[in-house]
This record gives structure tokens, C-alpha cells and sequence, in this order.
């Protein structure tokens, strides 16, 4: 998982699987496979509104969450398996849990907008979120720590953070 991440997006997962080891947060992942070789994957984490809002690298205070929010992280498809359904499996089973399981207020996530690249922008849109806020050189602005594969350097790529509420859908 750690070297598709890595391969995909340029920087280290580790916080996000920290919190999906951790005991005190509600956090699952979702892998798909072809064997024995990873072939995707996707993490939810169920936070207080209070929690999301501490967690999620974008300001969410202007945005109605409610009391516990679904945290979309960490969403990858390996790129020769790409266009074949498994991101859309990954998301709905992310948030049929999310909805189903802990009948949450709101659902967040961010897209990485990256030039030349599918992102999860169009994942976000298919399952009913609406994208509230456009962040210009997303990475510097958040964590300031990534390396990029599509910029030569400091990413200048823009963020795309997404809201889903039941009333959304």
C-alpha cells in the first residue's frame, strides 16, 4: 500500500494509517486486490465535527457537518488499473458504511488537482458531493510536504474539498 501511495501521489501515508490503527478513531480501509498484488485502496474515518475539523487539511468551519462526519482519505487506484470501476467501488463502500453503519451528518474529502492526471474530483461528483472551495497551490498551504510528480519542484497543483450531506444525495 505504502509503495502505490507513494508511487501515486509523492509523499509518505503514515498519519493516515496511524489513525486507521489507532483504537480511539473509528477508521476502516478498504483494499482491492488482483491476487495477491494491490491493485487500489481507500480510507474513511469517522470523527466528531470538532475531530474532522482538526483532522482534515483544508478550513472546514464554514461548512455544515453536524455532529460526526465521514473523512475521506487516502483514495488510490493503481494507473494500470484505472477507468476499470474499482475508485467507484472503493467510494461507494466508503460511503454505504459511512451512511449505513455510523448514519453520519456530513462526509468530507479533498482532490488533488493535478495537471494531466484522473483525480478524485470526478469520484466526489459521482457519489453526490459538491465541491464548496477551490484551494490554489493546495499543497503549500497545507502541509507544504509533497513532491509532487507532476511539478518540477515546489507543487503548484490546486485542492478541490468536497461536502456530502444526506440532504446532498
Amino acid at each position: 500500500m505504502e509503495r502505490l501511495w507513494r508511487r501515486r501521489v509523492g509523499f509518505e501515508i503514515t498519519n493516515t494509517l496511524d489513525a486507521v490503527f489507532d483504537d480511539e478513531t473509528a477508521a476502516h480501509g478498504f483494499v482491492a486486490t488482483n491476487v495477491e498484488t494491490i491493485v487500489g485502496f481507500g480510507v474513511v474515518l469517522v470523527l466528531t465535527a470538532e475531530g474532522a475539523r482538526d483532522a482534515f487539511s483544508a478550513p472546514l468551519a464554514d461548512y455544515p457537518l453536524g455532529e460526526e462526519v465521514a473523512v475521506f482519505h487516502a483514495g488510490v487506484v493503481d494507473e494500470q488499473w484505472e477507468g476499470r470501476g474499482i475508485g467507484s467501488a472503493l467510494m461507494w463502500t466508503r460511503l454505504a458504511l459511512a451512511r449505513e453503519q455510523y448514519e453520519v451528518d456530513a462526509a468530507v474529502g479533498n482532490a488533488w488537482l493535478r495537471p494531466h492526471r484522473v483525480d478524485s474530483s470526478v469520484l466526489f461528483e459521482k457519489f453526490g458531493f459538491d465541491r464548496v472551495e477551490t484551494v490554489p497551490k493546495f499543497a503549500q498551504r497545507t502541509d507544504g510536504d509533497r513532491d509532487c510528480p507532476d511539478c518540477d519542484g515546489e507543487c503548484t497543483c490546486s485542492g478541490a474539498l468536497y461536502l456530502w450531506t444526506p440532504t446532498a444525495a
